[in-house]
């Protein structure tokens, strides 16, 4: 018998409770409770665009980083490549220097080093004015 009165308990509870779920609440509760939802709402919103607008910013910024470092690699390997091929055409043309003899040598000799000085001198111009970290 306390079985079944037990489970006659339950069941009654079961239906006041499922009962009361469905129970209409009086409009000024709703209106509250509507306008609470829509302002947690519109906070989450703003909470969630301002956490977009932060990632976007920093990977912006990342990415200008990304790109100084990447300009900043090329001008500086830029300038070893000219300087390096300028120290190549400065010794063809001092090899090239040995076939004369005399003032002749010397003067062909000064020729390929004041074309090589020019050479790097431009080389660095050109670093200076493509490197974003000079």
């Amino acid at each position: 018998m306390y079985r079944a009165s037990g489970g006659l308990a339950a069941a009654l509870f079961a239906v006041v409770l499922i009962g009361g779920c469905n129970n209409a609440q009086s409009p000024s509760t709703v209106a509250k409770d509507v306008n609470s939802a829509s302002q947690k709402a519109q906070e989450n919103t703003a909470n969630a665009e301002k956490r977009a607008e932060d990632k976007v910013a920093s990977a912006d910024k990342d990415v200008r980083n990304d790109q100084r470092n990447e300009q900043h690699v090329a001008a500086v390997e830029g300038e070893d490549v000219a300087k390096t091929r300028a120290a190549g055409v400065r010794d063809t043309s001092l090899a090239r220097c040995e076939a004369l003899s005399g003032d002749r040598q010397q003067a062909c000799k000064d020729q390929a080093n004041a074309a090589y000085d020019m050479a790097v001198a431009e080389a660095k111009q050109q670093r200076a004015s493509n490197d974003p970290k000079r």
